[in-house]
């Protein structure tokens, strides 16, 4: 059975948003407070199983990344409730930005939710985190 990395191990601190794997050249110590999100991936037999974990060093967030790390978790679980036969991806979208608008935080622009298959994790349906005029 076929089997191995989906996506690579990724750390993203701070103001960097996603997908950052850093070269040797630009390591750097973390900072108590610094924001750390982890990703990674690993498939079996093509289907994909992703996951990503935010972590503060030192742990405790306040002000703004607070805010920020919460408006995230309650999106997610208002955009998994929102997902059900009969919505659509607009609702999905509605509902994040509302979640936002609460936290005073804004969602962040081009960053997709993507429809997997069988060695496909990008698929072409896809929900968008912040409906622009583009």
């Amino acid at each position: 059975m076929e089997r191995g990395i989906a996506f690579p191990c990724c750390l993203s601190v701070n103001e960097i948003c996603g997908h950052y794997s850093p070269c040797p050249d630009d390591s750097r110590k973390l900072e108590n407070e610094d924001l750390v999100k982890i990703e990674l991936g690993a498939h079996i037999d093509g289907y994909a199983a992703n996951v990503g974990h935010t972590i503060v060093i030192g742990g405790k967030a306040k002000d703004k990344k607070a805010a920020v790390i919460l408006a995230a978790y309650d999106s997610f679980i208002a955009a998994t409730r929102t997902i059900k036969s009969g919505s659509t991806n607009q609702d999905v979208t509605t509902a994040i930005a509302a979640v936002c608008k609460e936290y005073e935080v804004e969602p962040l622009q081009g960053v997709l939710s993507h429809k997997t298959k069988k060695h496909l994790i990008d698929g072409n349906e896809s929900i968008i985190c912040k409906e622009t005029p583009e």
